[in-house]
């Protein structure tokens, strides 16, 4: 999960290189944006878009300055971070001597993310709220390894203005009816279940005996 290993090798863009060529390069690296260089130095990026619906033999005119980076030894989640911040397709790795050594796209970020063992593996992934303040992270873990399942995957979203905290929890198990129940009893309320159908059903049947109770 380290940048150094998802490294893209590209041609070197100059701030006076062909308009076309760029483009093609683009499509070679399904990349929307290029890193440019200036006088053997990174300079600014240059986009797709600019790219095809302009008239100029060069790029010259189309380079936007700056750039989005990151160092080789990063983690991909900081990566993610920068993409979201910068709002950029395309991110600059840099190596030991701050040297550009190629560029981590949103693609390939993606991709590896998707094949580590916490996407990967099928499990049932449920959905839990709770106050900001009751939260905790070895509670969560300790409740459903005692319900013998393990906890592969956990994703946090603050909610800001209710106080709470949205937790998506992913499990090596398609079985989350008994965990879903522990965390209710430690006051985690259950916002979503996918991929249990056991819980899914008795969900529907509760709520079809409730409809039928209220018509009575």
């Amino acid at each position: 999960m380290i940048v150094a290993d998802h490294i893209s090798p590209t041609i070197t863009i100059e701030e006076t290189s062909n308009r076309k060529e760029c483009i093609e390069a683009m499509f070679d690296n399904l990349c929307y944006e290029l890193p440019v260089m200036r006088a053997g130095k990174l300079y600014g990026t240059v986009q797709l878009d600019e790219c095809i619906h302009s008239q100029e033999d060069t790029i010259t005119t189309l380079v936007e300055p700056g750039f989005a980076s990151v160092y080789h030894n990063s983690h991909l989640l900081d990566v993610l971070r920068i993409f979201n911040e910068s709002k950029a397709n395309v991110c600059c790795v840099l190596g030991e001597n701050l040297e550009w050594v190629g560029i981590i796209t949103k693609t390939i970020v993606l991709e590896a993310l998707a094949k580590s063992l916490t996407v990967e593996q099928s499990g049932a992934v449920i959905i839990v709220e709770v106050a900001s303040h009751q939260y905790s992270s070895s509670e969560i873990a300790r409740i459903i390894e005692g319900e013998g399942s393990q906890l592969l995957g956990l994703w946090l979203t603050n909610l800001a203005e209710s106080g709470r905290i949205r937790a998506s929890l992913k499990l090596n198990t398609q079985n989350a009816e008994r965990i879903i129940n522990g965390l209710q009893r430690y006051g985690y309320e259950t916002v979503a279940a996918f991929g249990d159908d056991d819980y899914t059903e008795n969900v529907e049947r509760r709520f079809q005996s409730l409809m039928k109770y209220i018509d009575q």
